[in-house]
């Protein structure tokens, strides 16, 4: 019997730029959702495919592999950072360390974000299948990072952006593997690391 993945790289769909933009954009939308119920293990090509109406064996005419749609999938829900802020800063102009701690709430909340369905496991995947990707990379985070502090108001002089991106990964890697920590600590566990990153960044907490 031919495996679903021989079967799908055997006819690729010549697509129109416009089809492969309308196709691609279906996919990645309903990506959010799909990873929410079947986490990226049990999410099937066929369940990506059949979310955006098209048939399984045109998956890879989008993507090389579901590991990097689903990396594909985490960028995509990015462009809800510009919302999320401003659902943060509530009407305020610049986030101070309350509005901080809010939006630090939000990267955590299945309802907002990807990381609560991905698993340590999966980012040990990305490492492995998509490096260049996945790979930590100083300069571009002290350029993320550089983009959150013009977002803040009062950020210490001396802020460490790479201690501050370690920290805001080790808290994102502790709502991914929530099932090995201990539940009845766990929401007090990832405010004290909201309490890190807060201090990290300003210098002292909310007053």
């Amino acid at each position: 019997m031919m495996s679903e993945e021989k079967g799908l790289h055997m006819a690729k769909r010549v697509f129109t730029e416009e089809e492969r933009e309308e196709y691609r954009e279906k996919m990645l939308a309903a990506g959010f959702d799909l990873l929410k119920e079947y986490g990226m293990t049990h999410m099937s090509i066929a369940k990506i495919t059949d979310a955006a109406g098209i048939g399984v064996s045109t998956f890879y005419n989008f993507f090389p592999s579901k590991e990097a749609y689903v990396y594909e999938v985490i960028m995509y829900r990015r462009k809800i950072i510009p919302d999320l802020m401003k659902m943060a800063l509530n009407g305020k102009e610049k986030a101070g360390p309350a509005e901080v701690r809010t939006y630090l709430k939000f990267m955590v909340d299945e309802n907002y974000s990807t990381f609560p369905s991905l698993t340590p496991e999966d980012e040990r995947k990305f490492l492995e299948m998509l490096p260049e990707q996945a790979r930590p990379n100083l300069q571009r985070e002290k350029e993320i990072g550089a983009a959150f502090i013009q977002w803040m108001d009062g950020v210490r002089p001396d802020v460490n952006i790479a201690v501050a991106a370690n920290l805001i990964k080790i808290y994102v890697l502790g709502a991914e593997g929530r099932d090995m920590l201990h539940a009845v600590a766990y929401e007090e566990t990832m405010e004290r690391m909201r309490d890190a990153i807060i201090y990290e960044i300003f210098g002292h907490l909310e007053a």
